[in-house]
């Protein structure tokens, strides 16, 4: 829609020349959220200006950070990656729902911490983080260490649910992980390597009495899901309700309806839908003092890559309350001034 809305904000595009793609094959979806740098509490620090841009294949921010206090302030930065959770199938890869919750995410084993290729600058320099990667068990204990003497960062990397067909470990190997607590087998066709890998991006910052801008990018991790028009409304595979959980509305339905009919005319046999989720943790920026002063907040859509292949996302939909209008073909922008966010984003794209 062009017009912004006082309170929910529903998006919806449609374009007239459709690309064609191949429909992602999966049955659960879940993104792994990623939000922007954190640090500890501070009064010190105030963000002038956030400017945040957000797409299917690239997340950039850039921060005007001000320092009020006259004098030189050093702190040290976060950029804390997503989770990689033990209930993800094969380490991240596509796989049926196993009655965890949905898990279906577009990235593969990762084998490199920086597997969203994260980079970050200040005032123009590039700035080489120091790297913190930890591996916790159900009972708390971070075995990091001892699973790089097992198998590598590879290992440490790649906890999952793991099936029949699936790369199988060593016999060496499953005999240590055992012993170390580390290794659950399910029955005959299935194991699990029951840790949760965190790795955390940081760096000692100064900020100097006025503004220091900090800009970061990265690849952002999006779920993937079948999206399925029917009598009015919209059906997805996976759990939960795409019509509620991305407040899609009429006009939003409609648009998707028309691109799942454009599909069967080309393809009759096929109507389905490839959807992509991208969620972003706007909270963390509460850490800072006061509001930020300015929010400024662009949307695009475009093209994804997934387990599918290439899709060209046509239509967005999420749940917010700013004050979204459109600026362009699947570009929509939001200003507002002193913001504080209530809640995360989570947007979902949808393409052929």
């Amino acid at each position: 829609m062009d017009d912004a809305r006082p309170a929910l904000t529903f998006l919806a595009v449609a374009a007239a020349v459709l690309l064609a793609s191949p429909a992602a094959a999966n049955d659960s979806a879940a993104e792994l959220a990623v939000g922007g740098l954190e640090l500890v509490r501070t009064d010190a620090i105030t963000i002038e200006r956030e400017d945040l841009a957000l797409s299917p294949s690239e997340v950039r921010v850039r921060y005007e950070m001000r320092n009020d206090t006259g004098q030189p302030v050093t702190l040290r930065v976060a950029f804390p990656l997503p989770e990689v959770p033990h209930m993800t199938p094969a380490g991240m890869t596509i796989g049926p729902d196993d009655g965890t919750g949905p898990h279906n995410i577009a990235l593969g084993p990762p084998t490199d911490p920086n597997f969203l290729g994260f980079e970050v600058r200040s005032n123009g320099q590039q700035i080489a983080p120091e790297v913190e990667v930890r591996a916790t068990l159900p009972d708390g204990r971070d075995v990091a260490a001892a699973l790089r003497e097992i198998g590598g960062l590879p290992l440490v990397l790649q906890p999952g649910l793991f099936v029949e067909g699936d790369t199988p470990l060593p016999v060496e190997t499953v005999a240590r992980l055992q012993a170390l607590g580390a290794y659950e087998k399910l029955d005959d066709k299935a194991w699990r390597l029951p840790w949760v890998t965190r790795i955390t991006f940081h760096w000692m910052q100064t900020f100097g009495p006025g503004v220091t801008v900090v800009e970061h990018s990265y690849r952002p991790i999006v779920g993937a899901r079948f999206i399925v028009p029917r009598n009015g409304t919209i059906e997805a595979s996976g759990r939960g309700d795409p019509m509620r959980d991305f407040c899609i509305d009429e006009p939003t339905a409609k648009a998707i309806g028309d691109l799942a009919a454009q599909k069967r005319r080309s393809r009759p046999n096929d109507s389905l839908l490839s959807g992509y989720t991208l969620a972003y943790i706007l909270q963390t920026a509460r850490n800072w003092r006061g509001p930020i002063g300015t929010f400024h907040l662009t949307l695009t859509g475009g093209p994804t890559t997934g387990p599918g292949g290439r899709s060209e996302s046509r239509v967005m939909s999420l749940c917010t309350d700013l004050p979204l209008t459109r600026t362009g073909p699947q570009r929509f922008e939001a200003t507002v001034r002193d913001y504080v966010p209530k809640e995360d984003l989570r947007i979902l794209f949808i393409g052929e």
